[in-house]
């Protein structure tokens, strides 16, 4: 330890010999400053904190006495040495009523300041010494107080200790700290929220730290520098030990009677982290909803997604999964029931490959899935595996034919009626766009193409086999409108249906073949 001192003297040859021209060093000291009077002296004391003061006694302005009072009456840990010329009894007395250290007559030898200063350093080291036993013992009590006040009811006799040790429970938040790490070094935690702490009291209680957050007026909700605080704990724990953080904030409480409830509120919000992005949860008073399981909600839902993965519908899957976290979200479903239902969306998957003729999903993403922190990871590992089961699928089979053959028969069956590809979609239980991808890269054109082509192909049939009139033939292959039927004609004929038809007959009269 470096002691520090302040010399303050009105003679300059004085000030700066005692400051400049002393080993100061081999006796564990550094002059930190030095003063011409007392009022200096006094001014610089406000300004920096001084271990010992080496003083002059006759000086103008104030003189060494006065300063001694001010330290006295301001900063009781600072020790002061009084030099003087002069050997009056009633400058000693009043010396000693300010507790000066020492006081020493000029001319004053090395040796003699030096064991004046070390008897100084012997007085501080012993009042530091005593100050933290008592500090310690302080602590103690508190700890024991609030271990009490955790697990007991409060009572008269527990208020009146609360007040004696000033901890005003009057208007306070709790936040409960919890390493996620196996063997948690709760020691060092506690230290970091110590160093850290804003108006604030923390203990350990079991394998938690809580910390309380001592408010001097209500707040509508946590306060942002309570939530920043928490955040820096976190930051400084993950930088110092690579490990996570779980932290667990109470709702605003206004007595100590309510501080059992405030702790369990903090804990219970713990088990919403799973929740959070930053490992930080306010207590809700909602508070989650039963367990899961495996509903008849839950049910329905898993099986429309083996349901739409089956029929190659990757897009509807994704959709009753997204729908699926949604509603944990919402009811804050417990961490283990969540991911059993997630489980459940592996071992599909896996069914559906296996389905397919093709690997299950590899073990590896359901050990991710089981060792999710919280729920956006669980989240991204679901979506890993659905995506993993589409491309997988996709590769392995190039054209998914029954879709194609399904397709190609409900046109077939439905010339007349409603073709677009939504309603083909919904008929086939598929996506759109699902549909549309599919057919374009089994038959290199589009569904609309396609389904144009049918339709003349039957028109030519009719005109051919039929007496029916261009608008009755346009609406029996699905067209509303004969003049948009007839330029659709045209544009794969060449020529109209009248001119079609004319053709036709003639070539047939003539025993010519005509398509």
């Amino acid at each position: 330890m470096i002691f520090k001192l302040l010399v303050v003297d009105d003679e300059v040859t004085m000030r700066k010999g005692i400051s400049n021209y002393m080993n100061w060093a081999s006796i564990d000291c550094q002059v930190v400053g030095s003063a011409s009077d007392g009022v200096e002296a006094m001014e610089f004391l406000k300004s920096q904190p001084v271990d010992i003061v080496i003083t002059d006694i006759k000086m103008p302005a104030a003189d060494g006495l006065e300063v001694a009072r001010f330290v006295h009456e301001n900063y009781p840990r600072t020790k002061v040495i009084i030099l003087t010329g002069y050997a009056d009894f009633e400058y000693a007395q009043t010396a000693i009523k300010y507790h000066v250290t020492s006081f020493i007559l000029k001319p004053t030898n090395k040796k003699e300041l030096f064991a004046a200063v070390q008897e100084a350093q012997k007085q501080l080291i012993v009042s530091q010494q005593q100050e933290n036993i008592a500090k310690e013992g302080v602590f103690f009590l508190k700890d024991q107080l609030m271990q009490e006040l955790t697990d007991h009811l409060c009572t008269e006799e527990l208020k009146e200790k609360l007040l004696s040790l000033g901890l005003h429970m009057d208007c306070y938040y709790v936040a409960a700290f919890k390493p996620s790490s196996d063997e948690p070094d709760l020691s060092a935690l506690k230290k970091i929220v110590i160093e850290e702490k804003k108006n604030t009291y923390c203990y350990r209680y079991n394998n938690l730290i809580l910390n309380v957050y001592f408010q001097n007026q209500p707040s509508a909700s946590v306060p942002e520098y309570i939530l920043e605080n928490c955040r820096e704990i976190s930051g400084i724990v993950k930088a110092f030990s690579s490990s996570e953080i779980l932290t667990g904030i109470s709702a605003l409480h206004q007595s100590p009677e309510a501080f059992q409830t405030a702790v369990s509120e903090a804990i219970q919000a713990l088990t919403h982290n799973f929740y959070s992005e930053q490992n930080i949860s306010v207590f809700h008073t909602a508070g989650p909803e039963e367990p899961a399981e495996l509903s008849v909600e839950n049910s329905l839902d898993l099986y429309q997604i083996e349901s739409s993965l089956n029929n190659w519908d990757f897009q509807e899957a994704a959709s009753v999964s997204s729908h699926i976290f949604s509603k944990f979200k919402t009811s804050f479903t417990n961490s283990q029931d969540a991911k059993n239902i997630c489980s459940q969306i592996y071992y599909i998957c896996c069914r559906v490959m296996v389905k397919k003729e093709l690997d299950p999903v590899p073990i590896l993403y359901l050990e991710k899935l089981l060792g999710s922190r919280d729920i956006f990871a669980l989240e991204n590992t679901v979506t890993e595996i659905m995506e993993y089961t589409r491309e997988n699928s996709m590769s392995a089979h190039a054209v998914p034919n029954y879709i194609i053959e399904n397709t190609i028969r409900y046109i077939s069956q439905n010339l007349a009626g409603n073709l677009s590809l939504d309603v083909i979609a919904q008929e086939l239980h598929i996506s759109p766009s699902h549909l549309s991808r599919t057919f374009k890269k089994a038959t290199s054109g589009s569904l609309t193409e396609y389904i144009n082509k049918e339709r003349i192909s039957k028109a030519k049939e009719l005109l051919q086999n039929t007496n029916l009139l261009t608008y009755e033939i346009a609406e029996a292959v699905g067209y509303k409108d004969a003049t948009y039927f007839s330029s659709i004609f045209r544009k794969y004929e060449g020529i109209s249906p009248s001119e079609y038809k004319a053709k036709f007959f003639v070539a047939q009269s003539s025993h010519i073949p005509y398509n």
